[in-house]
């Protein structure tokens, strides 16, 4: 019984498991693989995979920025941080959404910028804006692939 307990607080309040949904995250998670998160964080940092709420849908995606950063998306496909250019991910292009936020911005507090890894395949804070604190449901700590196992 006390086990039966401890389990349910265990992953009502401290960890969680969600399912990889599409493919914003690949190569790093695709479809179909079980996320292990951390509920108890408030600290994100850049490089921190993460899952977040967005209009009622759940979204994994890497922390790029905090709070304090100046940021801008190039029409180039440039990522700038502080007016610094970020390498490109996999070779890809980091392009801003049509509809997304105006640049450049600066992270305000509690607001995080994440992105996909598929930057071509990914919704993320580029259609978004900067994600408030309050709407990640914690840092991914582990990921089980789902296939060929």
């Amino acid at each position: 019984m006390a086990l039966t307990a401890s389990l349910i607080v265990l992953f009502s309040y401290v960890l969680g498991i969600t399912v990889v949904r599409g493919d914003g995250m690949r190569p790093v998670a695709n479809d179909g693989d079980v996320a292990l998160i951390y509920r108890l964080s408030q600290q994100y940092q850049p490089g921190d995979v993460v899952v977040y709420d967005h209009d009622g849908m759940s979204y994994m995606g890497r922390v790029v920025a905090g709070v304090g950063t100046s940021l801008e998306v190039t029409n180039d496909g440039e990522l700038k941080l502080n007016g610094n250019v970020q390498d490109r991910l996999y070779g890809q292009p980091t392009m801003p959404a049509l509809d997304g936020p105006a640049y450049p911005l600066v992270l305000g507090a509690h607001k995080l910028f994440i992105v996909g890894e598929n930057r071509e395949g990914s919704r993320d804070s580029r259609e978004f804006g900067p994600i408030d604190v309050d709407d990640v449901q914690g840092k991914v700590i582990t990921l089980m692939r789902s296939r060929g196992l």
